[in-house]
């Protein structure tokens, strides 16, 4: 049933809102309905377990490399689904930046987001509508506090109703429902 479109996803929000879940689930659901797409996974969780918590913009600048790395290494036909969206690092910088040094790394973070927008790296970026229909728990990846959680998500969904607001899917309900309302616009984006 497959296309022969790229269409690359992110999804996009503040920490356990459902994200690593959701993108696992719509790789599944994808290959089984014969899309070829690559699934890319948060890489800064494999760096905390060698190097520990992140925190300065400079850290998030490094971070963003890593991460874009990944998502330029993508050769399926169909694209990728990426559980972090590049534009994460600018908005944590912003939440983390606290000397007057950070602004240069927040500064050419939110040029980097500038120029990746430019290019259309994303064709849709998936959003939970509210973060809090998902119980909030911490594990091995997961260290900031709720009232951190809801912060940067806000961020984000700030600056993506600014500058990617027509790519831009807010999902809510279950697992079930979030996948759902993914599904129905990412098959419409293949098959327009």
């Amino acid at each position: 049933m497959g296309s022969d479109k790229r269409i690359n996803i992110a999804i996009a929000g503040g920490p356990c809102t459902g994200k690593s879940t959701l993108a696992a689930n719509l790789f599944s659901h994808l290959k089984n309905q014969d899309f070829d797409y690559d699934l890319i996974e948060e890489e800064s969780r494999k760096l905390r377990k060698e190097f520990g918590n992140f925190r300065s913009p400079f850290e998030r600048f490094y971070m963003w490399r890593q991460q874009e790395r990944e998502e330029l290494r993508s050769t399926a036909v169909n694209g990728f689904i990426t559980d972090t969206c590049l534009y994460k690092y600018y908005t944590e910088a912003r939440y983390y930046g606290s000397e007057t040094r950070d602004a240069l790394a927040t500064r050419e973070l939110f040029r980097m987001c500038t120029e990746v927008e430019s290019k259309e790296r994303y064709n849709l970026i998936i959003m939970a509508r509210d973060p809090l229909e998902i119980p909030y728990k911490k594990d091995s990846s997961r260290v900031s506090n709720p009232n951190s959680a809801l912060e940067k998500h806000r961020l984000m969904r700030t600056f993506l109703e600014h500058f990617c607001f027509n790519k831009l899917l807010f999902v809510n309900g279950n697992l079930d429902e979030r996948l759902n309302q993914s599904m129905e616009r990412i098959l419409s984006l293949h098959f327009v």
